[in-house]
């Protein structure tokens, strides 16, 4: 098991727990499903850390969210 950040869509800035090794979830809205997947964002340039990010948001973007959440 493992806490991850999810980045983009209705989840934005949630932390949930997340299976060890799993790459992929669903989150159910009023919009309908929202597909996310598992990425390694390196952080400022110091580190990497493995984020749940909408499966349609861009890398520049979701690099930029992660970055505020982070702060």
């Amino acid at each position: 098991m493992a806490i991850v950040l999810y980045i983009g869509g209705s989840k934005d800035g949630d932390k949930g727990v997340v299976p060890y090794g799993f790459s992929k979830t669903r989150a159910d809205t009023e919009n309908g499903p929202e597909f996310y997947v598992e990425r390694m964002m390196e952080i400022s340039g110091r580190a990497r850390m493995r984020v749940m990010v909408l499966e349609d948001l861009r890398d520049d973007i979701a690099s930029q969210r992660l970055s505020q959440h982070l702060g």
